[in-house]
């Protein structure tokens, strides 16, 4: 049954986004009356998994796994799932002991583990093994939690929620979720656990959990592989398949008494591995997805917003490699920040790739459709007939304030250090006029002071790199707003926008500290006097830059309420025959080890150790890759024809990194580290053929342990019966 929702009274209504034109490129091809790429959309048919696979506990699909895979998918089954599974900052990792021995990836522990380097030591590029537990080494603030409970509690918040007045409804589920998240605590408390409670909105709060959790803050490195061999085959290989990584690394959880945690619930070891053809489930903490959106919202993704960043991705890596070339010392500093860079240009594009896909839109027009002719059979449809209108108009006016919003904003997505400059003297100016307690919170009270220090004796600026950020993003608003815009307007005749950038930055006295001193005591009047190019332009982007933040405010509060509409139908539709969207809560997917066509062959269902060495320069390949020492002296222990990456076709997406895979009787086969590239189009539909998740198979993990480690005792916790 449908909920009814009201709209709140706002500064931006509905209404007026009425009478708004959908412009042409927001328009989805309908099947009556266009083709996309001579597909005829009546002939693509909406897949019954084309929303995933990403099945929540709560409503854990038991009968769904024991017919597909045959075995008995029991309530204990998953109950040694859940608890054996761990979220830590930004990723997942499994108890795969019962003394607290926890396996995850990495690349999720390597930012922490140079800072636990002695005197003397390297441990980011030399790894390191704990042979003893007095060896094992604290992380800093590091946690793991385990979900120890989970529950459906959306009755009890709709019961609240829905009698209060649209004023009153924010306040109502705040209060409601207080007090059960108060309840759940007490009930668990005891034991020096540390105890907390988060509740989840499911199906954009078509549903609501409520996640107990016990956190473990004594969490201790025990081994950690070199970077190179954690992140083997860098950014050329990254995202992509055949891999040869050792992208793993193990932990483990210590109790308040020091000890190690008694871990009952935990992954027993495979050491042989999935095959090929076997079914493996991925049990994690996916981050996000966005599949549950509506066609016109589908559509802003694919015209307006995914476009858009890419251009500025594109202009940040083009600016910090020309830097990085000029001076090698300063290559250093930035190789983390382009690597970085390069992952989430190279997510983007993947996924506006897939976007763009005639098959893809195809198949989310019809999944749509069939939702509709669901609501039309019952008497849903009366409630839902003004919200697929009311969804465009609202991403009608987001292509209209989106462009503005990101490339107006002087401190947004990679900007010049000098415009960022000349906007926090503006917003200086402007705050000191008001009475304290009215000023933005960095303006306000004690903040003032640290505030001013940053304007008076700011970061170095590379003029070099400012001079290129402001030129492109000149380019990129002459491509995208109004010939009025301020940007796009700052550029002169005959002028291209990197002559324009720097002809802004060296006629300002922004890079003067005597014309900073100055320009903080002048009132908004005098600043506008100066004449200063790079102070005028900052004030034309700050009055836009408020104008427009207030207007997409309101415009995420519009959306958010048909999103919890949509999100309704689609549940009372669907049940919990579809997953919700990933909320960074734990998810069990199904999938099995599987190759796809690859360049006009088959990728392999497995790598092996041969194509590790293979892909090295210490075994002559043309396309090198470093070993550490040990590892090349390693090589005539181990047996090559060891299994080292596989891939499977489970769904995943980010913050599944460090996931385990286990197989029906539970135990651990592999450790997810990423997707191939591929897969980037599942972030909209699960509907990629060839898309992979790519993990460190079990096999390997021991081999390499035993030969290139030397770490026994670690074996022997793993394999022990």
């Amino acid at each position: 049954m449908l909920r009814f929702y009201r709209f709140r009274a706002r500064a931006v209504r509905l209404a007026l986004l009425l009478a708004a034109a959908t412009p042409m490129f927001l328009m989805a091809p309908q099947p009556a009356v266009a083709q996309l790429g001579g597909v005829d959309l009546d002939t693509i048919q909406a897949g019954r998994f084309d929303y995933g696979k990403m099945w929540t506990f709560e409503y854990a699909p038991a009968s769904y796994f024991s017919e597909t895979y045959g075995f008995d998918a029991s309530p204990e089954w998953f109950e040694r799932a859940r608890l054996s599974v761990l979220r830590i900052p930004g990723c997942s990792a499994s108890f795969v002991s019962p003394h607290g021995l926890v396996a995850t990836n990495h690349h999720c522990v390597r930012g922490r583990v140079a800072g636990l380097s002695g005197e003397g030591e390297d441990l980011l590029s030399d790894g390191f093994v704990a042979r003893t537990l007095a060896d094992e080494r604290r992380i800093p603030g590091y946690y793991a939690d385990q979900l120890i409970q989970v529950q459906d509690i959306s009755e009890q918040v709709f019961a609240v929620t829905d009698a209060a007045s649209d004023e009153d409804r924010d306040a109502a589920r705040s209060q409601v979720v207080e007090e059960i998240q108060a309840q759940l605590k007490a009930e668990h408390a005891s034991g020096g656990d540390s105890i907390w409670v988060q509740v989840i909105g499911l199906y954009n709060g078509g549903r609501y959990s409520a996640y107990v959790f016990r956190r473990f803050t004594d969490v201790r490195l025990v081994v950690a592989a070199e970077v190179e061999m954690g992140f083997f085959g860098g950014d050329p290989d990254n995202f992509t398949y055949p891999r040869y990584n050792l992208d793993v690394s193990f932990v483990r959880a210590y109790g308040p008494d020091g000890e190690p945690v008694a871990s009952d619930h935990y992954f027993a070891w495979n050491p042989d591995g999935a095959e090929e053809g076997e079914a493996v489930f991925v049990t994690g903490h996916p981050g996000s997805t966005s599949r549950q959106i509506t066609v016109s919202q589908y559509m802003y993704e694919r015209e307006i917003r995914h476009p858009l960043l890419l251009e500025f991705f594109d202009q940040r890596l083009e600016t910090l490699r020309e830097a990085a070339d000029r001076d090698p010392a300063l290559a250093r500093q930035l190789s983390n920040s382009i690597f970085s860079l390069e992952n989430t240009q190279k997510l983007f594009r993947g996924e506006l790739k897939g976007l763009r896909s005639t098959d893809l839109t195809a198949r989310k027009i019809q999944w749509e459709n069939e939702l509709r002719s669901r609501l039309t059979q019952g008497a849903a449809m009366d409630e839902t007939a003004d919200l697929w209108a009311a969804m465009e108009e609202i991403q009608v006016e987001k292509a209209r304030l989106y462009p503005q919003l990101v490339i107006d904003n002087p401190n947004n997505l990679f900007a010049s250090g000098h415009l960022q400059l000349a906007a926090s003297i503006v917003n200086w100016v402007r705050q000191m006029q008001l009475p304290d307690e009215e000023r933005a919170a960095p303006f306000r009270g004690d903040n003032a002071e640290g505030t001013r220090r940053q304007i008076e004796n700011p970061n170095p600026i590379g003029m070099d790199q400012s001079t290129s950020m402001l030129a492109g993003r000149i380019g990129i608003a002459m491509r995208w707003l109004e010939p009025s815009d301020a940007l796009a307007a700052s550029v002169r005749a005959g002028e291209t926008p990197a002559l324009a950038a720097r002809r802004l930055i060296e006629a300002s006295g922004i890079g003067e500290e005597e014309f900073r001193l100055a320009a903080l005591e002048m009132t908004p009047e005098e600043l506008a006097a100066l004449g200063d190019p790079l102070i005028d332009l900052a004030r034309q982007l700050v009055d836009v830059g408020a104008d427009v933040g207030q207007q997409w405010s309101s415009l995420q509060e519009l959306e958010a309420v048909q999103a919890a509409r949509f999100a309704d139908a689609v549940f009372a539709a669907f049940g919990t025959d579809i997953p919700p969207d990933a909320t960074f809560t734990l998810r069990i997917t199904d999938g099995v080890v599987e190759r796809y066509p690859y360049n006009g062959t088959v990728a392999p269902p497995v790598t092996t150790l041969h194509g590790l060495f293979a892909r090295s320069a210490e075994f002559d390949n043309e396309d090198p890759w470093t070993l550490p020492e040990r590892w090349v002296e390693a090589r005539d222990r181990m047996d090559l024809s060891t299994p080292l990456n596989f891939v499977s076709t489970n769904d995943i997406t980010g913050g599944n990194s460090g996931s385990p895979l286990i197989d029906q009787d539970g135990r651990l086969v592999g450790i997810a580290f990423d997707g191939n590239i591929e897969a980037f189009p599942n972030e909209f539909l699960f509907a990629a053929p060839s898309g992979r998740t790519v993990s460190v198979h079990s096999a390997g993990i021991l081999e390499i342990l035993r030969g290139v480690y030397g770490a026994d005792r670690l074996v022997g916790e793993l394999v022990a019966p």
